[in-house]
């Protein structure tokens, strides 16, 4: 949602590259179609939708509007996230947000723990994907920004949260303007030249007394990883025998870089921006492994086998209704000039014939699936899809039915893993920043 509250953060990003501590330059101006900077009158779009392919056109200047402002830099600063590509867009199921559940549930529950939102603050998510964690704690802050380099922003989001497309080595806000500043599974996408600027522009834009809550991972190894490589040898089991897909999770893990390899590294960066961190908590995923690796997997597995049935069914059926249309047209064709008339003789009848057979032809969910299936050469990964799509619309309905208390079953197994094995270090990390005095 574009409002009077995101103008008065959002600045022009080559501006604030050369802004320091002044508030006013970059302040964008509303215009018919989008945004100019008052500084250096470069223009900006905004876009009703995800996929750029509607701009705001506006009557007059009034606000608020459905979308996004497009404050990314015109000049690439560093390497680019791979969710910009059409794959990303497909696969990642970004239209519409769900109830938090699982590892989603798992990291809000510490967000609001650790960083303790309150009606006061102002709040900026720094690589907020399709916008559900700051719809979920947007009636827990006194507003919440998201930004993100990949516009995949999800429909609820997009008519109630202040979204802005832009990159988070160059945060297009002017300085101290957020009291809490949130990032999630983030810092993991950045290469090793991109980390430094991202805690720069960080503590740029957080007011001194702001605190900054960061979710993400570093490449060493806990205490626990021999039963965590167990569940992924069992996991690799299933795979190789096709009955385990991976092929969601290892697209989404092929943009991750893992820059920061240690502990001690994540120390140097953060004390080089001037941040100390003031509490911290590690996810040793034994029991996530064990939900996300086999659980789920396996619980994918027999939707798949069930909406499988379904199609061979129905393509079945289509078939039968085909070769029976078939053999209809070959007698007809065969008596010859029996009860022959003059439209069947010019193709007429044989054409009325064929849209017949068309329309009698399933056209139900589970067609649909199959047609998204050929069109991405993944009938695993479209059933897959589907799934979700369908169960984000039941949930939406029914909060409370058998899967949503199955899936909150799943998740209290997940959070064991904060409970008992938090203070034990490893990759997975929940940290709270606050700025050094000066």
């Amino acid at each position: 949602m574009i409002n009077h509250k995101l103008l008065e953060v959002a600045r022009c990003p080559r501006c604030v590259a050369t802004a320091g501590n002044d508030r006013e330059k970059g302040r964008l101006e509303v215009v018919d179609g989008g945004f100019v900077c008052k500084t250096c009158d470069l223009a900006y779009g905004a876009f009703s939708n995800s996929g750029k392919e509607e701009p705001v056109v506006s009557a007059g200047k009034d606000l608020p509007r459905r979308g996004y402002i497009d404050l990314l830099p015109r000049q690439e600063i560093g390497q680019q996230t791979r969710y910009l590509e059409d794959e990303f867009e497909h696969e990642l199921d970004h239209e519409h947000i769900s109830l938090p559940l699982l590892g989603a549930k798992v990291r809000n529950d510490l967000l609001r723990k650790m960083l303790r939102p309150a009606k006061k603050d102002i709040a900026l998510e720094v690589g907020c994907g399709d916008g559900r964690f700051c719809y979920w704690n947007r009636k827990k802050f006194g507003a919440v920004i998201g930004v993100d380099a990949a516009p995949l922003f999800a429909h609820e989001a997009l008519d109630e949260i202040g979204l802005i497309r832009g990159d988070g080595r160059q945060l297009p806000f002017a300085p101290e303007s957020f009291d809490k500043v949130f990032s999630l599974d983030l810092m993991e996408h950045l290469p090793l030249d991109g980390i430094e600027p991202f805690f720069t522009e960080l503590g740029r834009v957080l007011k001194p007394d702001g605190r900054i809550f960061l979710f993400s991972n570093t490449r060493e190894m806990g205490r626990l990883w021999p039963v965590i490589k167990l569940q992924k040898r069992v996991a690799g089991f299933f795979t190789r025998r096709g009955i385990f897909d991976f092929h969601r999770d290892e697209l989404r893990k092929s943009d991750h870089l893992k820059a920061v390899k240690t502990w001690e590294e994540l120390e140097y960066f953060v004390s080089q921006a001037g941040f100390t961190i003031e509490k911290k908590i590690f996810w040793n995923g034994v029991f996530q492994g064990l939900v996300d690796n086999i659980i789920i997997k396996a619980g994918e597995y027999s939707v798949r086998r069930v909406v499988r049935f379904q199609l061979d069914r129905q393509r079945k059926a289509s078939k039968a209704q085909e070769e029976a249309a078939s053999k209809d047209i070959r007698t007809r064709m065969a008596s010859a000039t029996t009860g022959l008339t003059s439209d069947w003789a010019d193709g007429g009848g044989l054409e009325r014939l064929r849209a017949e057979v068309e329309s009698n032809k399933v056209t139900n969910q589970a067609e649909k699936v199959a047609a998204e299936a050929e069109e991405i050469h993944e009938e695993n990964a479209a059933i897959d899809l589907a799934v979700r799509k369908n169960l984000k619309s039941n949930f939406a309905r029914n909060k409370s039915g058998p899967m949503v208390v199955l899936l909150r079953v799943l998740t209290f197994m997940m959070q064991l893993d904060i409970w008992l094995f938090g203070k034990w270090r490893t990759g997975p990390f929940f940290i709270i920043l606050k700025k050094q005095p000066k």
